[in-house]
């Protein structure tokens, strides 16, 4: 079927296309009803997306990072306040969001994750809105499914972080800006507004948007004057990044023991970047080419869009060459919904080239979808199976150490998955995380005498893919502990999972 929408034009000069300036439009002659051409292109992909990332959604155990969620939301909010001020301090307003959130639906992997499946489904559906009223339904319908193929959306719409967010609310950003500059009012600035707050309180790089939301409204303004008031957005802007602020210093001041893990900015991180972008390098390639020979009948809004994708991971590489690395594919999540707009402009003309260029990304991405969201855990070890080995073997009296490569990890992760359940001693934890501000708890500086006569030792490491510990291999990386195991302790089992070693010792 063809679907032919109502053309649209500028209400004023410089303005955005007017909105559905008919009451529906025609199919092979017949009239389809207003409510579905308005509500049609956004609630269809928004509930793809769900279904989408709801396959397989408490398949992976939780990983690396997502144990840091459950760990820190599990305290109080003094506590996560007070976290903060030493560590993750920019993170800490979703984990204040995930403290009430699992306070209320409690933290099983799907709870856990079902706030990120909601972002970004919403997030979908408000991309298609945006096309809708830019560029028609048929636009919008279309972008909303292109964005229901890109591998990496689906991967953070499992991930119990605040990607998420970011990409939620970096595409209403994006939207209430446009409905403001169509019809200027202080309530529709004032959602704007709102709206960049709670965008920088889920990430502050994601206000790397803002970019682009200054070229669309100075460019506008040079075109109209009078119709588009740069200082209006200035102020609004402004008056909404300052609750950002605090959390802006604290990412300066963090940033050495938060981002020290990142390897130097190459050239070829650059080459790699739609590939990692997108989740797959087939998909992210095909979608900017396809956004690159846009055509819009409003030529005015292709350059606007092109700097809201460009901008962001451009001055995150621009920085992380000058200086220590910043760049991390996820954190520009949030140019996808503006190259899927402009991939599903330039496909819109021939409906059976869209048809044939979403079967092909379909194709070539379902190999990333099923990897990406397949990994037995996200970014770290498998703890779900090594949990169920140290549950399954387990005796009353024994005790469990933790490899000195990412120690808060793997004790959360163990402790995640036998929440609520027997579980060896951790005899080197003396203080807390939370009581201390941390991730990482205080453990013994005298790791032997607290160790003691352990007739039992566990020992959880993480371990570099593809390099498996052995029996016969020594206990590097375990420090004063290493010659009390292999000379007072036989190793009494090896258990390998994925990026992980469970190693049981028994005393000669």
């Amino acid at each position: 079927m063809t679907l032919v929408a109502p053309a649209t034009t500028d209400a004023v000069p410089g303005a955005l296309p007017r909105e559905d300036g008919d009451d529906g439009a025609r199919v092979r002659g017949r009239r389809i009803p207003r409510p579905l051409l308005v509500w049609g292109p956004a609630v269809l992909p928004a509930l793809l997306m769900l279904v989408v990332g709801r396959i397989g959604l408490r398949q992976p155990a939780v990983g690396w990072d997502e144990n840091a969620t459950w760990l820190v939301s599990r305290r109080t909010v003094a506590q996560i306040v007070d976290q903060a001020r030493h560590f993750d301090g920019v993170i800490s307003p979703y984990y204040l969001f995930m403290h009430f959130w699992t306070g209320v639906f409690g933290d099983s992997e799907f709870w856990l994750r079902a706030p990120s499946l909601l972002a970004v489904a919403l997030g979908v559906g408000i991309a298609a809105e945006l096309g809708r009223r830019l560029f028609g339904p048929a636009t919008g319908l279309l972008a909303g499914l292109l964005l229901v193929t890109v591998p990496q959306l689906s991967r953070y719409a499992q991930d119990a972080r605040a990607y998420g967010f970011a990409f939620l609310f970096a595409t209403l950003a994006t939207l209430l800006l446009h409905r403001a500059l169509r019809q200027p009012s202080w309530a529709r600035w004032t959602g704007y507004g709102v709206t960049v707050t709670l965008l920088g309180l889920s990430h502050i790089l994601a206000l790397l948007v803002l970019i682009g939301h200054a070229y669309a409204v100075l460019t506008r303004a040079r075109r109209d004057p009078a119709a588009v008031r740069p200082a209006r957005w200035l102020v609004v802007t402004a008056v909404a990044v300052l609750p950002v602020l605090p959390f802006v210093y604290l990412g300066l001041t963090q940033r050495g023991s938060q981002l020290d893990w990142l390897p130097p900015m190459t050239v070829r991180q650059v080459l790699d970047a739609p590939g990692d972008i997108f989740g797959a390098a087939a998909v992210g390639l095909l979608l900017i080419g396809l956004a690159l020979v846009a055509r819009p009948r409003d030529a005015r809004l292709l350059p606007e869009f092109a700097v809201l994708a460009v901008a962001p991971p451009a001055v995150l590489m621009a920085v992380s060459f000058v200086t220590s690395s910043l760049w991390v594919p996820r954190y520009v999540l949030v140019v996808v919904p503006a190259v899927c707009l402009c991939a599903a402009v330039s496909l819109r003309v021939v409906p059976l080239r869209a048809v044939a260029a979403l079967v092909l990304l379909a194709a070539v991405g379902a190999p990333a979808h099923q990897r990406l969201r397949a990994q037995t855990s996200h970014m770290g070890p498998d703890f779900r199976t090594v949990a169920h080995q140290l549950e399954r073997h387990q005796q009353p009296g024994d005790v469990i150490v933790y490899g000195t490569s990412g120690t808060w990890s793997l004790r959360a992760g163990i402790d995640y998955q036998l929440r609520g359940r027997e579980k060896p001693r951790d005899v080197l934890l003396r203080t807390p995380a939370a009581e201390v501000g941390q991730l990482d708890a205080v453990q013994c500086a005298d790791k032997v005498a607290c160790l003691g006569s352990a007739q039992r030792v566990w020992l959880f490491r993480w371990q570099a893919a593809g390099k498996q510990l052995t029996a016969e291999a020594p206990l590097a990386g375990t420090g004063a502990l290493g010659p009390v195991l292999t000379g007072q302790y036989r190793v009494a089992g090896v258990w390998h999972a994925t990026k992980a070693n469970l190693i049981l010792f028994e005393r000669r």
